[in-house]
C-alpha cells in the first residue's frame, strides 16, 4: 500500500533554542484512518501543522505522496490537504462565497450551480443550519453566526473537494450531536483512498482508527491498540 505521507527524521520548534519535534519519522498510508493522542502541548496540532505545511521543518522533510512537501503549489496542497480547525476562517461574505473559497471548480458558479453540488454530495442538507441558505450574511469577524455554523461551512468547503487527506482538530467540538452524526455519515461515504487524520481529545474518538499515534515529548510512537493508547495517555507527562 502506498504511503500518502510520510515524516523524515524531522525536527521542529518555533524558536530555534527549543524544539517541539524531535527527529520523527513515521508513514500514513493511502486510505487508513489515524488518530493522534497526546497530552496537552504535546504536539499534537504542530505535527497536524507541518502536515499542511503551515510550517516547515527545522530539520528532515515532509513527504506528500512521494514527493517533498515543499515542492508543491498552495492551491494544489489546499486542494489536496483538507484541515478543519476548531475555529475555522471565514470572511465577510455570504455562505455561498465561503464555501466557494479557495475551490477552483466552484468559484464562479452560481448559487443553483453549487446547490447542485452540494446534493450530489449528500451535503445540500446542512443548509437548514442557515436561515437563508447559501444567502445568508456571514458579518465581519463572522460574529453573526454561531461557531457550530462555522465549523459546518468548513466541513462543507473542505468535503466539496473530496481531499487525499482530510485532517480534523477537534472539528466537531461545537456542533450538535445530530449534525456531528450527518457530517460522520459524509465523511464515511468519502472515497475509500482517503486518509483520514483526527487529533483526538476524546477517548471515543479513537476506536475507529486503523493506528493511534501518541505524540508527546518531542516523539511520535506507534501505540499497538486502544487499550496501549489509554495506558500511554494515562501515564505520559507533558515534557519540559
Amino acid at each position: 500500500m502506498s504511503h500518502i505521507l510520510e515524516f523524515r527524521h524531522v525536527s521542529f520548534g518555533y524558536t530555534p533554542e527549543k524544539n517541539i519535534l524531535k527527529d520523527v519519522c513515521f508513514q500514513l498510508e493511502q486510505g487508513k484512518k489515524y488518530a493522534l493522542v497526546g497530552p496537552t502541548g504535546g504536539g499534537k496540532t504542530t505535527t497536524a501543522g507541518l502536515m499542511v505545511r503551515l510550517y516547515d521543518p527545522t530539520e528532515g522533510v515532509v513527504m506528500f505522496n512521494q514527493k517533498d512537501i515543499r515542492s508543491y503549489q498552495p492551491a494544489q496542497l489546499a486542494n489536496d490537504i483538507g484541515f478543519i480547525l476548531q475555529e475555522p476562517f471565514l470572511f465577510t461574505g455570504t455562505v455561498g462565497e465561503n464555501i466557494r473559497y479557495g475551490n477552483v471548480q466552484l468559484e464562479n458558479s452560481t448559487d443553483d450551480e453549487l446547490l447542485a453540488e452540494l446534493e450530489s454530495h449528500g451535503l445540500s442538507e446542512l443548509l437548514v443550519k442557515f436561515e437563508h441558505g447559501l444567502a445568508t450574511t456571514v458579518t465581519d469577524s463572522a460574529e453573526n453566526i454561531s461557531l457550530g455554523q462555522k465549523q459546518i461551512i468548513a466541513f462543507i468547503r473542505i468535503l466539496l473537494r473530496e481531499p487525499k487527506l482530510l485532517i480534523l482538530d477537534e472539528a466537531t467540538a461545537n456542533i450538535d450531536t445530530v449534525t456531528e452524526q450527518q457530517l460522520s455519515n459524509i465523511i464515511a461515504k468519502l472515497p475509500a483512498s482517503t486518509t483520514q487524520v483526527t487529533i483526538a481529545h476524546r477517548l471515543n474518538t479513537i476506536r475507529s482508527a486503523d493506528q493511534i499515534l501518541f505524540i508527546n515529548v518531542g516523539k511520535v510512537k506507534a501505540a499497538m491498540n486502544f487499550e496501549d493508547a489509554v495506558s500511554l495517555l494515562e501515564h505520559g507527562q507533558r515534557g519540559s
